[in-house]
């Protein structure tokens, strides 16, 4: 996410919107620039992305309330709120801090330090409790999780798909130790790790479901001081089907037949996540009926057994065509039913 935009402005909102004003704005625009209503389009792909962003943050309190406070640099993996807030109240109690000329003291809030005497991560330690020695420990990076957005058929079928990244590296310049002899590393700030943006190849199995997280060894922030590298986490959105129902590992799909192929028995063609299928169609079959295929819903991304599909058959009437005709029809259609069909509908 650039730091120019602004997540209210991307949904067109005022910050005081409401969290219903904030769902209404996402749904209109999430109409508009849908990759399904856009196939190819890749601005329109690109400004869905914005807009669901903006969405999973505005419409969460707790991030929202990150956002507003700290705006962009609140979202951030592994960032301490807390922290923040009393570095905050720190600067702004007139706790400055001068340099002196060589020899002489830093006066750094109240905490003087005499050149060569201690050192940058010393000062920290004056304010923060965190000395030197505790940070040329090796400390292993944090875990990152980080969004990935796919639809219903490639969350079935598996898909290979590039995502960019923006993840905490180990800093060369320091290897990771924020310090450079006796002074806090520049390049890092003496962190010890510098964002980096990365494009990484995602490989989501088939069958993955929502809100599922995809693992991927090593690619999560930087260690510090020779700590091992954390590992990065795609947390999968996968967006609803026009068609297709999912329940578990079962799929449902919604199938038009026809009067007489319901009445009399016929054979369709049904089409599935793997391919088009032909299914067998009972004679005397019900509108809202469900046929089962078995072995034809999600499969499941630890190897099990996939799930089943359900066609609901839908009784399709005929709504054009010769009056008289359709009239005739329906008078010997009606002839064949044994009594009322709602007779039991009484209360």
């Amino acid at each position: 996410m650039a730091k120019s935009k602004d997540l209210y402005g991307i949904l067109g909102v005022e910050r005081s919107a409401s969290a219903d004003d904030v769902r209404k704005a996402y749904r209109k625009l999430a109409r508009k620039y849908h990759p399904d209503v856009n196939p190819g389009d890749k601005k329109a792909e690109e400004r869905f992305k914005e807009i669901s962003l903006a969405n999973d943050v505005l419409s969460d309190a707790a991030k929202r309330k990150l956002y507003d406070e700290f705006g962009e640099e609140g979202l951030q993996s592994g960032f301490d709120p807390q922290r923040a807030r009393e570095y905050k109240r720190w600067a702004e109690s007139g706790h400055g801090f001068s340099f002196g000329r060589d020899g002489e003291a830093f006066d750094f809030g109240g905490a003087r330090v005499r050149a060569g005497e201690g050192g940058f991560a010393d000062i920290l330690n004056e304010i923060f409790g965190a000395g030197a020695r505790e940070a040329s420990q090796p400390q292993a990076g944090e875990d990152i999780e980080h969004p990935v957005e796919i639809g219903l058929l490639d969350a079935l079928r598996g898909v290979k798909m590039p995502v960019t990244v923006r993840r905490p590296v180990t800093c060369a310049t320091c290897h990771g130790s924020g310090r450079v002899g006796r002074k806090a590393c520049t390049t890092c700030g003496g962190t010890g790790t510098v964002e980096k943006r990365e494009q990484l190849q995602v490989k989501i199995p088939p069958g993955v479901a929502d809100g599922a997280r995809v693992r991927v060894s090593g690619k999560g922030g930087g260690g510090r001081a020779g700590g091992q590298t954390g590992d990065l986490y795609f947390r999968v959105k996968v967006r609803p089907h026009p068609l297709i129902q999912r329940d578990g590992k079962d799929l449902t799909i919604e199938v038009p037949v026809t009067v007489s192929e319901a009445m009399l028995g016929a054979t369709i063609t049904v089409p599935t996540p793997q391919g088009a299928i032909k299914l067998k169609v009972p004679p005397g079959s019900q509108g809202g009926q469900r046929l089962r295929v078995p072995g034809r819903g999600a499969p499941d991304p630890k190897g099990s057994s996939a799930g089943d599909l359900y066609v609901r058959l839908m009784v399709q009437v005929p709504t054009k065509g010769e009056p008289d005709r359709l009239r005739d029809a329906l008078s010997a259609l009606d002839q064949a039913y044994a009594g009322d069909p709602r007779a039991e509908l009484a209360l």
